[in-house]
């Protein structure tokens, strides 16, 4: 009977590869997930960190301009105005000069609720002052407010 037995018997060699993965074939496995894991995470935070971008450099873009009114208005002695409108990605300076920028903002940003803020010659908010205007893209958004009595411009 113990030819019989050693027929049907399973060599030791082949029982040690059949119990699992060898730290090689482990470490591997882990560096090929790891790689695919860092090109689907990138593409992901690619769509995100562009719409973040837009909105953020619109709103600093924003806060520039009505920087830019507030000096217009005290350097030359005149009122000076931006003017935003809902739902448009434009907005204008009232009155126009040849130094006005074109207010022209980032494609899929958009301003949320109508807005004027006008500076007289001293700088101060005569209109729009303690006012914000928001601005929006891509699931986030960006509020510009203007102190009053100060004209301080805040991007929040």
């Amino acid at each position: 009977m113990r030819s019989a037995e050693l027929k049907f018997r399973i060599p030791k060699s082949e029982f040690r590869n059949s119990k699992g993965m060898t730290l090689i074939e482990l470490l591997a496995a882990l560096v090929i997930i790891g790689i695919l894991s860092a090109i689907v995470i990138s593409r992901l935070d690619l769509a995100f960190t562009s719409s973040r971008a837009s909105v953020d450099g619109a709103a600093y873009m924003i806060a520039s301009d009505i920087r830019y009114a507030q000096e217009f208005a005290m350097a030359n002695r005149v009122s000076k105005s931006v003017v935003f409108n809902s739902g448009s990605s434009v907005y204008t300076f009232n009155p126009t000069s040849n130094l006005d920028s074109s207010g022209q903002l980032p494609s899929g940003v958009t301003i949320s609720g109508n807005f004027t803020v006008t500076f007289n010659s001293l700088g101060e908010p005569t209109a729009g002052g303690g006012g914000s205007v928001t601005v929006s893209g891509g699931g986030l958004s960006r509020t510009i407010s203007v102190v009053n009595y100060t004209g301080k411009v805040n991007v929040s």
